[in-house]
């Protein structure tokens, strides 16, 4: 192949790979378009957009004026905001900014590119699109409830991260107790906030919905979180239980994470204090956890001993307190 050709290849690799869209987002100006407007088709802020463009927020915009559009989970600084500020309004603390952005002190200068608390970084994101692909509509999640046999698409959070009510709404139609179609609580905002998270880093693939909410009885206790509507059973297509699980024990704080390596769903909820469990029940028995520092049951095999084994700190504790099967019948 000629050298110029060659050169050619290359640039459009670069190009087409995952993560430049994102990261390096434009609009070139119309003729009448503003701040405003532009900030509406990215469902990003004006305040936002002007700051990372170092404009004021009544600036006049010209026709070809190029304008660099925020990432997701990123805010740039405006003249007169503190870390403080900053904190109150995407309601988070000036230590996790602080962290996620590993400044040092609390100076700021206008223009400055912070990542917020609980959002993935650009690397992190574009090496997820590597492995899973990339979300065609970041925060929008695909669901599907088979006993119901009904999808759901639904834009779960707004351009700050925060769960719309709209989506709490939807979802607590979707996670309605399966046996009795009874309706339970709104899903809390956190938990829809996780699942946008979620959703997007495993490329918007769609989310089965196993278990959601479910009354007490029928293997189900009164302390379990399903029955505040605080929790999901869930898998995702193509992604092997035990990614899933990772993903969500190492990347979110007060959570619970529940692994059954002879059933086929991940359990999540949200708590105050992190929890990690492992149940060797399968469908429709009675629940066998492994508690920490017990062995795995006599009749494991290799391959799903490996699967059950978690790298990183020993902290597995309690367990959910219903059965591996739940009520929906179709684990």
């Amino acid at each position: 192949m000629p050298f110029w050709s060659r050169i050619l290849l290359l640039t459009l690799t670069i190009l087409a790979g995952p993560g430049l869209a994102e990261a390096q987002r434009e609009h070139t100006v119309r003729r009448g378009q503003s701040l405003a407007r532009i900030a509406s088709r990215y469902d990003v802020s004006v305040a936002n957009l002007a700051a990372a463009n170092r404009l004021r927020r009544n600036a006049q915009l010209r026709p070809g004026q190029v304008l660099r559009i925020p990432e997701r989970g990123v805010h740039y600084v405006a003249r007169g905001e503190t870390l403080a500020s900053i904190a109150r309004d995407n309601d988070c603390s000036v230590a996790d900014i602080r962290r996620a952005n590993r400044l040092r002190s609390d100076s700021l200068r206008v223009g400055q590119r912070l990542l917020l608390p609980g959002f993935d970084s650009v690397d992190d994101r574009q090496e997820a699109a590597q492995r899973w692909g990339r979300p065609r509509r970041p925060g929008v999640a695909h669901f599907y409830r088979r006993s119901m046999d009904r999808h759901l698409r639904v834009r779960l959070v707004d351009s700050r991260g925060s769960a719309r009510r709209t989506a709490r709404r939807r979802l607590q139609e979707l996670m309605r107790y399966a046996v009795s179609r009874r309706m339970g609580p709104l899903p809390p905002p956190r938990l829809i906030e996780i699942l946008a998270r979620v959703s997007d880093h495993f490329g918007g693939r769609q989310i089965t919905i196993v278990s959601g909410y479910r009354g007490t009885g029928r293997g189900t206790r009164a302390s379990s979180r399903h029955t505040r509507g605080h929790a999901l059973d869930i898998r995702i297509r193509g992604v092997p239980n035990t990614a899933v699980r990772d993903y969500i024990r190492t990347t979110f704080n007060h959570v619970g994470v529940g692994f059954y390596p002879r059933s086929h769903f991940v359990h999540v909820d949200v708590r105050d204090r992190d929890a990690y469990w492992v149940d060797w029940s399968g469908p429709g028995e009675d629940s066998d956890y492994q508690r920490r520092g017990e062995a795995p049951p006599s009749d494991a095999s290799e391959e799903e001993i490996e699967a059950a084994a978690m790298p990183g700190p020993d902290d597995v504790e309690g367990g959910e307190e219903d059965a591996a099967e739940g009520d929906d019948g179709d684990h």
